[in-house]
């Protein structure tokens, strides 16, 4: 069976939401990618790049700088795989969750505009990892074609409410937060600024 062949960004982003895996090959560049598409990814999965995310750093290569401190230094790029892979989540299925309208007040629609997080990893994925924040759906499928045409896997892909963001990736952040996977833009509306979020320091993320 031959791989499939794509040309736009967007179409890495079409069967988002099935759990279809698939190789594809990116036009005119000849990169074959593996995409994922993820139904959920678990809380773990979460837990696992939450203290990467609170560096507030984004767009750069980060390791440990000393496993006793946990403090990230910026380094030099991954080495690239061959056949990166691409992990894409239901949450970037669709127009409709991501369309923000302050004149339209639903659960099913964001209360403001939603931002994704994307988890970048080489062939030195345990030693070093980039988090690329992308401002839109567009932005996101965008960024994810952009890493897997230079060989990179993208293993992780969320979206946050925006002022939840701003608060991970600001020059005034003073305290370090949890994410908390929730399971549909609904359940993000109603966690975010609530009690529990405050007293926690719990910010919601569905992926």
């Amino acid at each position: 069976m031959s791989a499939t062949k794509i040309r736009k960004a967007a179409e890495l982003l079409g069967r988002a939401g099935s759990t279809f895996d698939d190789q594809v090959t990116i036009e005119p560049f000849g990169r074959s990618v593996y995409t994922v598409y993820v139904a959920q990814f678990p809380q773990e999965y979460v837990d696992r790049y939450t203290e990467l995310i609170n560096h507030g750093i984004e767009g750069q290569w980060l390791s440990w700088a000393n496993d006793l401190t946990r403090v990230f230094r910026v380094v030099e790029p991954s080495l690239p795989f061959g056949i990166p892979k691409v992990c894409i989540s239901w949450v970037l299925k669709g127009h409709a969750r991501w369309t923000y309208n302050e004149k339209i007040n639903t659960s099913q629609l964001p209360k403001e505009p939603l931002d994704c997080l994307l988890i970048v990893q080489g062939k030195n994925e345990r030693e070093r990892s980039k988090v690329v924040v992308a401002r839109s759906l567009e932005d996101a499928a965008t960024s994810i074609l952009h890493e897997a045409i230079n060989g990179y896997s993208v293993v992780f892909t969320g979206a946050l409410l925006r002022s939840d963001l701003n608060k991970l990736f600001s020059d005034a952040k003073r305290c370090i937060f949890s994410l908390k996977k929730l399971s549909d833009v609904a359940a993000l509306n109603a966690f975010s600024g609530s009690k529990e979020a405050q007293t926690f320091r719990q910010i919601g993320i569905i992926c």
